[in-house]
């Protein structure tokens, strides 16, 4: 619960900062998107080797105070890393997942009339579980930096098509996400 109380202090405060944003650059503007795609773990979390994938989406809005710079909040949901460790002979199945709310700045570069290159860096809330063999081992609830790129690709004025890699900086497991979104523009 502790995330949720962060998410909604870290949401009033970007409202604000939209809010006077909007007035101040009118011409800027909002825009929503999601993207679904792979995270990948290959990570020794509490003495146990994980190495898999899971399927992962997110959505997001944000708003641009100029061609160059925004700010953005969403939700990103993990999924589930699953695989199954050899403990003693016995094969034991283990899962990790995690979901929760970003909050990071935006940063875009044109490359051409359609093409930029966009990065991003922030913090992910979220909360965890971990699971051996059906027993709930760790529930962690956290906040941890995240930093991201990716292409865009201007379909027309109004919409874009990315594709992103990000990073995302944990206590236990570090997970690279691969993505393919879609960005609407208001």
């Amino acid at each position: 619960m502790k995330i949720y109380k962060k998410f909604v202090s870290l949401l009033a405060i970007a409202g604000l900062v939209l809010a006077f944003s909007a007035s101040a650059h009118a011409d800027k503007g909002f825009y929503l998107g999601g993207a679904f795609g792979k995270a990948y773990l290959d990570e020794n979390i509490g003495g146990v080797s994980i190495d898999t994938d899971s399927s992962i989406f997110r959505f997001f809005g944000g708003y641009e105070f100029t061609q160059y710079f925004g700010v953005e909040i969403g939700y990103l949901d993990l999924g589930t890393f699953k695989d199954t460790i050899d403990i003693g002979g016995t094969l034991v199945p283990v899962s990790v997942s995690a979901d929760g709310f970003t909050l990071a700045g935006v940063g875009t570069v044109p490359l051409s009339e359609r093409f930029s290159l966009q990065g991003r860096l922030g913090f992910y809330f979220h909360d965890g579980n971990t699971e051996a063999g059906g027993i709930t081992e760790n529930n962690p609830s956290e906040s941890n930096p995240f930093v991201g790129v990716a292409l865009a690709y201007s379909l027309n004025e109004k919409v874009d098509l990315n594709l992103g890699v990000d990073y995302l900086d944990t206590k236990e497991a570090d997970p690279t996400m691969a993505t393919l979104g879609l960005t609407i523009r208001f």
